[in-house]
């Protein structure tokens, strides 16, 4: 019987039992005997006396529900949920990255506006920082703008939103490119995967030199797989308060088994909210210092800020969305009166400006200082 509205029978019916077959087969289950329109999966330990029975024939008018019974099995075993299972599912052939806030708002299954923009933007910025490290080891990549990255990127899709807190989900298939497109010659895994390995080795890597003080260990790696690109990822998906957690769970696809040369990633890696003063700090170290002058970005206005002034005209504080190449900053400027009705004017999402300032990068929120030149931007400019 199906209990849980999120699987309908329609969802059920798009399974593939081949595929199921493999995930099965791929999480250690062996295959023992069919018996009539099911297969029968026992578990590898000699006193174990589970099994999973995995309906083979998709016409019959009973196969959602034995592939229910099959899912919670396989659900309870892996003490996860069932929506979970059925996303890896229909995912064979992709790594399924999820991205976790865990606080008391979150359990009602919703964020702050600005907080789930900034959870898809570091999710995004993680996979580019990973793939750009696959490429080239260094502590920061100046521009995630190398074409490999970009294409598996491309290549990835956003899975419906999990009921478990407040989950964002993205699927990598491994096919978006291979390894020796990418310039990993001789190399038969995909390019996708060594991204996502990347990803959550250096995740658990931060994670466990947090745990054991040891954050410096992390900053003198002679190879580094922890960039200063993927802390900034990681500073953006920052809970808004220090009892919230970020966890980070990947699903390997059943296709393209883990390299037997690989140290086995955690199942989860978790960030409690008072640990991200720790990322913080690898990422300034990590971050080499720039000298940035003044120039002409295009933005939006984001928020207005500013306190009423003795002549009662507002002043003071604006945040901006700065394009600054391929990557969206936000960034905080203290204006004058003028400048402030000149932002008054223009806060609209759709209405770009162009503002003269010295841009000073940061975690999670930067600065723009030395502003001189406020106005909206031209269409010929926009285009451009």
């Amino acid at each position: 019987m199906l209990t849980m509205p999120e699987i309908t029978p329609e969802k059920l019916n798009l399974l593939a039992p081949r595929d199921v077959q493999g995930y099965v087969r791929s999480h250690g289950w062996l295959q023992f005997r069919r018996t009539g329109h099911l297969m029968v999966y026992n578990r590898p330990e000699p006193d174990s006396l589970d099994q999973v029975l995995v309906p083979i024939d998709s016409a019959r008018p009973d196969f959602p529900e034995r592939m229910w019974d099959a899912l919670e099995k396989l659900a309870s075993f892996e003490t996860r949920s069932v929506v979970a299972l059925v996303t890896d599912l229909l995912n064979y052939d992709a790594d399924v990255l999820r991205y976790r806030v865990a606080s008391p708002r979150a359990e009602r299954g919703t964020l702050p506006l600005i907080q789930a923009i900034d959870l898809l933007t570091g999710a995004k910025q993680s996979l580019l920082a990973a793939a750009h490290s696959v490429l080239v080891r260094t502590k920061y990549h100046p521009k995630l703008s190398r074409s490999e990255a970009r294409q598996l990127l491309d290549a990835c899709q956003m899975n419906q939103t999990e009921q478990d807190s407040f989950v964002v989900a993205i699927s990598c298939p491994m096919r978006a490119l291979d390894a020796d497109e990418a310039g990993i010659l001789f190399d038969h895994v995909p390019f996708a995967r060594h991204a996502t390995e990347l990803l959550a080795r250096a995740l658990s890597l931060l994670d466990r030199a947090i745990e054991e003080d040891r954050v410096n260990s992390v900053v003198d790696e002679r190879d580094p797989i922890v960039s200063a690109n993927l802390c900034d990822a990681l500073l953006r998906m920052r809970p808004l308060h220090d009892d919230g957690i970020l966890e980070f769970r990947p699903s390997w696809a059943s296709s393209t088994p883990i390299s037997p040369n690989e140290e086995p990633s955690p199942a989860s890696i978790t960030f409690r909210g008072d640990e991200f003063e720790a990322i913080e700090d690898v990422y300034r170290q990590l971050r080499p210092m720039e000298e940035s002058k003044p120039k002409a970005w295009m933005a939006f206005v984001d928020e207005l800020k500013g306190s009423e002034s003795d002549s009662g005209m507002r002043e003071g504080e604006v945040v901006f969305t700065i394009f600054d190449d391929d990557e969206l900053v936000r960034a905080k400027a203290s204006l004058t009166r003028e400048q402030y009705q000149i932002a008054y004017g223009l806060h609209n999402p759709v209405r770009p400006l162009f503002v003269i300032g010295q841009l000073h990068r940061g975690p999670r929120v930067s600065r723009l200082t030395q502003v001189t030149e406020l106005r909206p931007a031209l269409p010929t400019e926009v285009a451009g």
